[in-house]
């Protein structure tokens, strides 16, 4: 049966859709859908009949689900956002040639994308292999000045034995970002006494052959990175950076003050 053809320039009057509804009496049955928006009447006086009920649960279900369709749809974008501008990150940060780099990159990109107010990044020192032979040391020391380590906006780097790390091996244990509000010592150990500003913070172990560091997110914001928000990309980037700077020779002890 082929519906009648109505005038989409006029506006549609109770007769027009009288008409169009009687002369296809099938359009329930095909756009079943619609239903559940529609409030028809059902006469049982002050009771509610059980239809009506019905009725009305089903729409409410129905409205949930939209708002929870799109939701959904919303948070798939962003993450889809997200993942393209991670990919950016990654590319950068294996063609960047020195740490100083790396680290300008990783701190400027994870504010952005995660909104963070600072992130700040604490990486362990290679273990001495071997001391030098004390010849060497005299020589060392005679020709040439000892140079004084670069210092680098959000980095400090620490002795593979320094005491502070302590703090961090439940981090290490689980290889798995940690959200909430770090503890007194965590946070004096990586942003040393003015730490009063911060709400929540995420911090992601540095992990590839040993432990390499950590990197702290942290927000004036209580729920920004509050205990049980999602951290797979964060942990993925985690993983990338460790094997990046796990790779780079500029992390020595003689680099330590």
């Amino acid at each position: 049966m082929q519906p009648e053809k109505t005038d989409l320039g006029n506006v549609l009057t109770d007769q027009d859709v009288l008409r169009y509804l009687t002369t296809n009496p099938e359009f329930f049955v095909v756009n079943q859908d619609i239903l559940p928006r529609l409030r028809i009447p059902h006469e049982s006086g002050a009771a509610v009949s059980l239809i009506e009920r019905q009725v009305s649960v089903l729409r409410g279900k129905c409205g949930a689900l939209e708002n929870s369709l799109r939701d959904l749809i919303a948070v798939a974008r962003e993450n889809e956002n997200l993942h393209q501008r991670l990919h950016l990150l990654i590319q950068d940060v294996i063609s960047a040639p020195t740490l100083s780099k790396i680290v300008g990159l990783t701190r400027s990109s994870l504010q952005e994308n995660f909104h963070a107010d600072d992130v700040q990044l604490l990486l362990i020192a290679k273990k001495p292999t071997q001391a030098l032979k004390p010849k060497a040391k005299i020589a060392s020391s005679t020709t040439t000045r000892k140079r004084k380590p670069k210092v680098i906006e959000g980095l400090q780097v620490v002795a593979h034995d320094d005491d502070r790390l302590a703090l961090f091996s439940q981090l290490f244990e689980s290889g798995e970002t940690c959200c909430g509000l770090p503890g007194t010592a965590q946070l004096e150990a990586l942003v040393g006494d003015d730490y009063s500003g911060i709400a929540s913070a995420a911090i992601i172990p540095l992990y590839h052959e040993r432990q390499l560091g950590v990197i702290m997110l942290t927000s004036r914001d209580e729920s920004r990175f509050a205990s049980g928000k999602g951290v797979m990309f964060l942990n993925q980037l985690g993983e990338l950076l460790s094997r990046r700077f796990h790779g780079l020779n500029s992390i020595v002890p003689t680099n330590l003050k």
